[in-house]
């Protein structure tokens, strides 16, 4: 239950002269609120009584010890009668036990509560932004941290939809991004600088980041003129520049994402400078990411050019480390078939005893998925890298939302019993619930996509819910009460 702190008053505005309208918020319901807030810090996972309480046993230790020195103190020295009466007064022995050691205990209590918060106010101040909710920050920032080790595998829109909202529930994400782009900023920078494309990386570095939105309108910048800078987006510059700086743009990544402060990591599939390359059904060859969606012809395969390529060992680990593996969403073709036709790639997910999930786009693609259905996007994937590298699909199923004129083109991707039938019997279980974005029909909603995609998860695993945050949705499909590792 969230509290509204907002006052609100029972008029939109007041005109000069008008009398005061008093809020609708009950008298002390600021003093209440700091006291819900202070509570906070009592909640099961936060890490912190239990150091409270070992601060509190050090000083009663320390003052029992003290006492007993005292004690000893007293009872074997003799005071001359000048000091005697000093002594009593310092003792309080005017006041009958136990009135005394609740006097000085309550003192000391207080003294000791007080200088903790104080201490710990100073050391927060110094490292925490003003104005954020440090209980908060502390309690979110333990829970994700045990939160499942997630992988993502794609690129593109899709990919940056689906960290937003990984980011709510887990720390440990590492999103693996192609690195075919030759368009736009990107290709400019490849052609002029020797550099990977950076559009992708620079998306997901967004998407991460914990002022996601600002960091998206800074990153995704484009310069309007300029010799030289017109049309180049900020966050490519950035990533140019730290590859120079740090040595490699696998260096250069993970330096700005601890200047963006993002949960979690951003690593390219392969090192090698590659294109992607696709042959069309009529016979003919296109090069370059940027071409093939606009050649408007049906794609029958794409491959990577040079096709031996180095591949990026910490996305191997990463994979082989996870406890979830999903796939998409984005463009098959351009997007998700990029990383997995890296040998090494694909082979790592086949032997990861992590989940894996692949995430159906919203809606078909005009120039690589018209037409398509279910069948035919996981098709496509086995045509490239072999049947059943993922156990599970997701596919939305909510139509509701009116597609806009500009995506006249594009067909919602559905699951019918027929499909499902189908993909059960080639290994697959496939799942459908509503993870549209009803402000962007062609996209997924990040926050209903990632907790469907938790709520698969916990439940493959044989749990009832999220032990980091709790999940919601209605979700339809079969699931497996336990999954063989």
């Amino acid at each position: 239950m969230k509290l509204i702190m907002s006052t609100v008053s029972r008029t939109v505005g007041r005109r000069r002269g008008a009398p005061r309208i008093e809020p609708l918020n009950p008298p002390g319901w600021r003093r209440g609120y700091r006291q819900m807030r202070s509570m906070r810090w009592l909640r099961i996972g936060m890490g912190v009584k239990r150091y409270v309480v070992g601060i509190m046993a050090g000083t009663v230790l320390v003052g029992l010890a003290i006492a007993m020195v005292l004690a000893t103190v007293y009872r074997t020295v003799d005071f001359p009668e000048s000091t005697s009466a000093a002594v009593g007064a310092v003792t309080l022995q005017w006041i009958a036990h136990p009135g005394r050691e609740i006097i000085v205990g309550t003192i000391g209590f207080c003294i000791m509560a007080g200088s903790v918060f104080l201490l710990f106010r100073s050391v927060i101040s110094v490292v925490i932004a003003p104005g954020e909710d440090v209980a908060e920050m502390v309690y979110r920032g333990r829970l994700l941290r045990r939160g499942p080790q997630v992988v993502s595998i794609g690129g593109g829109t899709g990919q940056g939809v689906l960290l937003r909202g990984l980011k709510e529930r887990t720390a440990n994400i590492t999103a693996v991004v192609t690195v075919a782009d030759d368009g736009g900023s990107s290709g400019r920078l490849r052609k002029e600088f020797q550099l990977m494309p950076p559009g992708d990386l620079r998306n997901c570095l967004a998407s991460l980041a914990d002022s996601e939105a600002l960091m998206t309108k800074l990153l995704d910048y484009r310069f309007r003129r300029g010799d030289g800078l017109q049309g180049h987006s900020l966050g490519n510059l950035l990533i140019a520049a730290m590859r120079d700086i740090a040595g490699g743009v696998e260096r250069g990544v993970e330096g700005l994402s601890e200047v963006l402060r993002i949960h979690g990591s951003v690593t390219p599939s392969t090192a090698s400078d590659v294109h992607l390359a696709a042959e069309m059904v009529d016979g003919t060859t296109v090069i370059g990411e940027s071409r093939i969606g606009s050649s408007r012809r049906r794609i029958h395969r794409v491959y990577l050019h040079p096709s031996r390529v180095v591949v990026n060992d910490d996305a191997v680990s990463a994979i082989l480390a996870a406890d979830l593996i999903v796939i998409g969403p984005g463009s098959v073709y351009t997007s998700i078939l990029p990383n997995l036709l890296v040998p090494e790639i694909a082979a790592a997910v086949r032997q990861s005893p992590a989940m894996k999930l692949f995430v159906v786009n919203v809606t078909t693609e005009p120039g690589e998925t018209e037409s398509f259905d279910l069948l035919d996007h996981v098709q496509a994937i086995e045509d490239h890298v072999g049947p059943n590298l993922f156990d599970f699909i997701l596919v939305n199923s909510d139509t509701a939302p009116q597609l806009p004129a500009a995506a006249r083109n594009r067909s919602f991707v559905l699951a019918s019993a027929s499909h499902q039938a189908q993909l059960v019997a080639r290994g697959y279980e496939t799942f459908t619930d509503s993870v549209i974005s009803h402000e962007l029909p062609v996209h997924h909603d990040s926050e209903l996509l990632a907790s469907t995609i938790f709520q698969i998860y916990f439940a493959a695993e044989g749990q009832t819910r999220s032990p980091v945050i709790e999940l919601h949705g209605n979700l339809e499909g079969s699931t497996r009460s336990a999954r063989t590792r």
